[in-house]
C-alpha cells in the first residue's frame, strides 16, 4: 500500500434496527453464528488498503459493540473506534467524518448489514476513488420501475438510464467533509452519501458489481443470507 494513502473505514451500524422487528438490533443478529456487523468488518481489517476503522453504534450501545469488535478481534489487525451514532444517519456519518485521522485520504462509508463484499470490490473501489474523487456500487435494475401518485401508477422509468446503488462508497475525505458541511449549511438531507456530494456539484462515478452486495433489513434478506452461506456461494 502506498504510505501515502490513508483510506479511513467508516461502518454505520447506529441504526434502530426496528424494521426488521424483534429484541436484537440487526446488526448483531447472528449470520451462521457470527454477529452480521462482524461479518461486514472483516474484510476492511484485513484490507491492505484501510488503515483505521470507525464504528458508529446506538449511544447505549457503545460498550457492548467495542467488547463484541474485540471478542473477534483481539488483538486488531488495526486502530478501530467506535462512536456514538447521532439522530439520523447523516448525523452518525458526519460525527465519524470529525473523528478521521488528520492524514486521511480517502473515506470508505460502509452499512454494518451489508455482510457480503470482497476485498476485490474494495480493492476496485479505492482505484477509482484515487482518480475520480468519489465512486459508488451499482447494480443494474432487473425489474420495471414505475412512479406512483397516490394508488395510481404515473409513468414508467427508463430502466437502461437507472441503476440502484450500494456500499462502501468511496470518498476523497476533503470533498466528502465539504459536501456534509454544505448539507448542514442549507439544510439539505439524504440517507446517501453521494446524494450530498452531487448536491455539492461534484460528479459521482458508479461501478457496476454482482447482486450479492445486499443489505439486511428484513426477515427475507437474513434467510437469503444465510443460504448464501450455507450453499457456499460466496467464498
Amino acid at each position: 500500500m502506498d504510505s501515502l494513502i490513508s483510506s479511513t473505514a467508516i461502518i454505520t451500524g447506529a441504526g434502530s434496527g426496528l424494521r426488521m422487528g424483534g429484541e436484537i438490533k440487526k446488526q448483531y443478529r447472528l449470520l451462521a453464528g457470527i454477529p452480521i456487523l462482524i461479518r461486514s468488518l472483516e474484510p476492511f481489517f484485513f484490507s491492505p488498503l484501510i488503515s483505521n476503522i470507525i464504528v458508529t453504534a446506538p449511544e447505549e450501545d457503545l460498550q457492548y459493540c467495542e467488547a463484541l469488535i474485540r471478542q473477534y478481534y483481539e488483538p486488531a489487525p488495526k486502530p478501530f473506534l467506535v462512536v456514538a451514532g447521532g439522530l439520523e444517519r447523516q448525523d452518525s456519518v458526519f460525527g465519524a467524518l470529525q473523528q478521521c485521522p488528520q492524514d486521511t485520504s480517502l473515506v470508505f462509508i460502509h452499512d454494518a448489514v451489508r455482510p457480503f463484499i470482497s476485498q476485490d470490490l474494495i480493492e476496485e473501489l479505492h482505484a477509482i476513488a484515487l482518480q475520480d474523487m468519489a465512486v459508488v456500487p451499482a447494480a443494474r435494475l432487473k425489474n420495471t420501475i414505475k412512479q406512483v401518485s397516490e394508488e395510481y401508477l404515473e409513468q414508467t422509468l427508463v430502466r437502461d438510464r437507472l441503476v440502484q446503488v450500494s456500499t462502501p462508497q468511496v470518498f476523497d475525505y476533503k470533498l466528502i467533509l465539504q459536501s456534509y458541511e454544505k448539507a448542514y449549511q442549507d439544510g439539505y438531507v439524504s440517507t446517501d452519501d453521494a446524494a450530498l456530494v452531487e448536491y455539492l456539484g461534484a460528479k459521482v462515478r458508479y461501478h457496476l458489481t454482482g447482486d450479492f452486495n445486499f443489505k439486511i433489513t428484513d426477515e427475507w434478506d437474513l434467510t437469503l443470507a444465510h443460504l448464501i452461506i450455507e450453499k457456499n456461494i460466496i467464498i
